[in-house]
């Protein structure tokens, strides 16, 4: 007999720890970053920045085999194929450590070659090597762990992955703060980075047998046939992460040689401040990627478009919330965290970077919708041409309006982003029309929310007061808005309910 779709406690704990995994390093987030750049110094924190970054972006880089295990072992117990899931997962796990093993060697080979990129001065080169080929540790552990977090994913289980992710996460954050804080230095904080990535890989290992059904047993294998029958999906989700990993985690090292180390704080912060703000939209729309797969293989439009509409929307809701607050108290935060002088510097960045992320976050339900339906060739392109306007608008803007100028070139990695909407109008069913009406309604909600509270501000002319009010002024709209539209029913109906060719599975 084949499987339901997914319980209602999986469901449940899919939301409640994807939150938690969104607000503990966020958290964690606020309380370190002050320490670390009075510790380490603007200059040393910009090169801590790019050491972290390239293991992040080597967590997203796995030539889009993550996302294939979860959609077709998805599909496939879906379809009653669960036959045809070991070996893809064995290919999977082989790629994973190809790529993994070759990506940390090149990074120790060519780290002196980076280095020299970042410094003229013979000391800093000399660190920025070695702290460099350090990292190349971690990002293999952590490159590895993705594999096994995928598996989890697949069939459902978000909640285990969030631990085991932001357990690595936490870990490193505040084993780095701690070492800094005894007076150690870099070399030692990015040392700490491999214990802790090395315990989250033996755990992502262990919870994805917990997962995994005890007939499968996991060995990398090489398997022509079906290594050419993902790799259509494969090639293009590799592309299209490839390119938006770059714009994400790689332009930091482009920064830091165009406009130096200095510039990467001043940059990274607001934008480390917006991206984690925004991650609980891509932790909740990212819980809907294997349900977006199994209503696109089993033909049930009428559920897809319904569920595309309500995740959207209350997306856009939350998006729309989070950008406000971070214009209207961004700088107040700034200020009391950090300092008046780095306010001063990164309030306009940080103001910059909130809307690019408000238009962005608006795109995330529809890329998961694409992936779900196998058009990877698509999402490539959209992400393809958007970096490239990116890194040639950051190479203009940033040089004649520094880390303003790359929060400005944000915007062009939105570029293509039409296309998405046009196939999802033809495909799906939501018309291009509704896309810009809910975003013009959201938007205009989102002016009349800063109008108000920067009225309500200069009447309290206190930058706590200001996070308080605003703070719960925002949450106020935000709650009994998500609960509205959770209860609100479409034409379509709710598309929440089992599919059609899903029913009657025990």
């Amino acid at each position: 007999m084949i499987k339901t779709t997914v319980p209602r406690k999986n469901i449940r704990s899919n939301v409640i720890f994807s939150v938690l995994g969104y607000a503990l390093p966020l958290l964690a987030a606020l309380a370190t970053i002050p320490i670390m750049v009075r510790a380490l110094g603007t200059d040393l924190y910009g090169l801590y920045i790019i050491c972290t970054s390239l293991i992040g972006f080597m967590a997203l880089v796995d030539l889009g085999i993550g996302q294939t295990v979860i959609k077709y072992v998805a599909e496939y117990e879906a379809t009653n194929q669960q036959a045809k899931v070991q070996p893809v997962l064995n290919v999977a796990l082989l790629v994973y450590l190809v790529i993994g093993l070759c990506s940390a060697m090149a990074l120790f080979v060519f780290s002196s070659n980076i280095a020299s990129a970042l410094y003229d001065d013979p000391q800093k080169q000399a660190l920025a090597q070695k702290v460099l080929q350090i990292t190349a540790f971690p990002l293999f552990f952590s490159y590895m762990n993705q594999f096994f977090l995928n598996v989890c994913k697949a069939y459902h289980r978000f909640d285990l992955p969030a631990v085991v992710h932001n357990a690595g996460n936490l870990g490193g954050i505040v084993l780095a703060t701690v070492l800094l804080l005894l007076g150690y230095g870099l070399e030692e904080v990015l040392w700490g980075y491999v214990v802790v990535q090395g315990g989250v890989l033996i755990a992502g290992y262990s919870i994805g047998r917990h997962v995994l059904p005890d007939a499968i047993r996991l060995w990398p294998v090489f398997d022509k046939k079906i290594f050419d029958e993902i790799v259509s999906f494969s090639f293009y989700t590799f592309i299209g992460n490839f390119v938006s990993s770059v714009a994400a985690r790689a332009d930091k090292l482009v920064i830091g040689v165009i406009l130096g180390t200095e510039a990467v704080t001043y940059y990274q912060i607001p934008f480390t401040i917006a991206q984690m703000a925004n991650g609980i939209i891509h932790a909740l729309v990212n819980i809907a990627f294997p349900r977006f797969s199994e209503m696109s293989v089993t033909g049930n439009k009428q559920g897809l478009l319904s569920l595309y509409r309500k995740v959207g929307q209350i997306m856009s809701l939350i998006s729309t919330v989070i950008a406000v607050l971070l214009i209207t108290v961004g700088g107040s935060f700034l200020a009391l965290w950090i300092s008046p002088e780095f306010a001063q510097q990164a309030t306009l960045t940080l103001q910059i970077i909130a809307l690019y992320f408000f238009l962005h976050s608006n795109t995330v339900t529809g890329y998961w919708v694409l992936q779900g339906s196998g058009e990877a060739k698509l999402t490539a392109l959209i992400a393809v041409i958007g970096t490239v306007a990116y890194f040639v608008g950051m190479y203009y803007l940033g040089g004649h309006y520094a880390h303003n100028g790359v929060a400005f070139a944000l915007f062009l990695l939105l570029l293509a982003v039409p296309l998405q909407y046009m196939w999802i109008s033809r495909y799906v069913g939501h018309r291009v029309v509704e896309y810009v009406l809910q975003l013009v309604s959201f938007a205009v909600l989102g002016y009349f929310m800063v109008y108000g509270l920067e009225i309500v501000n200069t009447w309290l002319d206190s930058h706590l007061l200001e996070i308080l009010v605003d703070g719960l002024l925002g949450v106020l709209v935000l709650l009994p808005g998500v609960y509205w539209l959770l209860k609100r029913k479409d034409d379509e109906g709710e598309g929440f309910e089992t599919p059609p060719l899903l029913k009657g599975r025990s």
